[in-house]
Parts: structure tokens; sequence; C-alpha cells
């Protein structure tokens, strides 16, 4: 398997740079993670986001989710020029009534929008996915996706919750929401800090642990002093870092 981050910011994106997007691929599998501002074109420069095998959705805040606005367009044009040979899109993610953006794609007849819910397991191509239950202010989810013996886990947005261990165990990357430093972190905060995955990378014996949705308030080298006191090797996501598992 192999990771390219697309975007990495939240819950607003740098000068420059582009919210939450990774696109996984793995053999013939391609699985578009969150699709944050700034990331369609990216990731339309990487694969035709209509050939995706799925597009999965850890939740439906818009620094996560708004660029499928412009997908659906996209969508419909591509379906048009391809007549009987178009297939709908496959979009994995949570309930939440309360999203506009949700109802935009349930609504799109170019789409075919699939509800997760917590435990919930199931295949993408090469993929096996398996869906934990996040603690963010909406519905929000975390993943576990392996293949040939490699896992990503993935941690969305949340704080701290009794899924961390069994997601990021023994993963060979842990794509964590270090947001917060340790100064600005607190229990009922949405987000987990820094110091807070690099604790989970070691406690669950994660291979490799890279720091994502960045909040551009916060000094990152902050961030990445604070992580590498409790991981040596943790890393912060960056747009075009290409993670090999």
């Amino acid at each position: 398997m192999e990771l390219t981050v697309l975007g990495m910011n939240g819950p607003f994106p740098a000068p420059g740079s582009g919210c939450s997007g990774y696109l996984l691929t793995a053999e013939d599998t391609a699985i578009q993670l969150d699709l944050g501002c700034g990331t369609m074109a990216r990731l339309t420069g990487m694969t035709p986001p209509e050939d995706l095998t799925a597009l999965v959705f850890s939740h439906w805040h818009s620094d996560h989710c708004s660029d499928v606005l412009p997908l659906i367009y996209r969508m419909a044009s591509v379906a048009a020029r391809r007549g009987a040979d178009f297939r709908p899109l496959p979009v994995y993610g949570p309930e939440d009534e309360s999203s506009p953006v949700r109802r935009e794609v349930q609504q799109c007849p170019q789409m075919e929008l699939h509800t997760v819910r917590p435990g919930d397991a199931w295949t993408l191509g090469t993929v096996e996915v398996r869906a934990f239950a996040a603690r963010h202010p909406v519905p929000a989810l975390m993943y576990r996706l392996e293949s040939a013996g490699k896992c990503l886990a993935f941690t969305g947005d949340t704080n701290t919750t009794e899924d961390l261990p069994a997601l990021a165990k023994g993963a060979d990357l842990l794509l964590a929401d270090g947001l917060f430093p340790e100064a600005a972190w607190g229990a009922q905060k949405p987000h987990l800090s820094a110091k807070l995955c690099a604790e989970l990378a070691r406690d669950a014996g994660a291979k490799r642990l890279v720091l994502t949705h960045l909040n551009p308030e916060f000094d990152p080298e902050t961030l990445l002093r604070e992580a590498k006191s409790i991981d040596p090797g943790a890393e912060l996501a960056k747009i075009g870092l290409t993670c090999r598992l």
C-alpha cells in the first residue's frame, strides 16, 4: 500500500496548502480518504476521481469533505460522456442528518452513498476496512485499512477514546490528528495533541507516525518537538508526502 498526502490542514488551510485528504493505493485499488478544500485538484493530477474504488469520509465537517461539491459537477459531466459505461462512485461515511454536504452526496445520481457505523467492516478492492468510533462534536469515524499484510490506521478527527489502541495496534502507519500542542490541549477539546499521538504510536507498537490535521495557528515545529520527545521518528504531514507501507 502507498499513501499520498494531498492536504493536511484543519480546520482551514494555510496559504498554498489544503485541508485533509489522502490517496491510498494498493495494487489496482485507489481509495480517497477525506476530500477537504484544495485536495480535488491534487487528486485529479494523480488519478481521475471518477475511477476511484471509493471515497471514504471520516466525518462531514467542511475541512474534510468540501471538495466533494465540485466533484459532483465533474461526475455529472463524466456520466454524460460515458453513457452506459458510467459507474457511480461509491462514497462511505457516517450518518449525519445535519450535514448539507452529505445531503448533496445522497441526492447525487452519480454517487452511491453508504452509511458506515462503528464496528462495520467491508472490503474495497484489495483493501479490508474497519470503522471505529471517534470522539468529535459530530458523528465521526476512524478507519483501519489493511492489505497484503500491511496496515494504515487513520484517526480522522478525535480526542482520546477507548477505541484508539485497537485502531493503532501494530499499524505500519499511524496517520493521526495531532492538532494541539500540549499547552492548548484539554480533555474536552475535539482533537488530540501531538504528544498524545506519539504516546499512542509507542504504546500500540505503530511502526511510523505522521501527524496531520495541522492548524496554521499553531507552530508545527512545536508539535513535532513534542511528538519526538516520545517517538523520535515522528513526522509532520506535508503535501506530496508519500508513505510506502
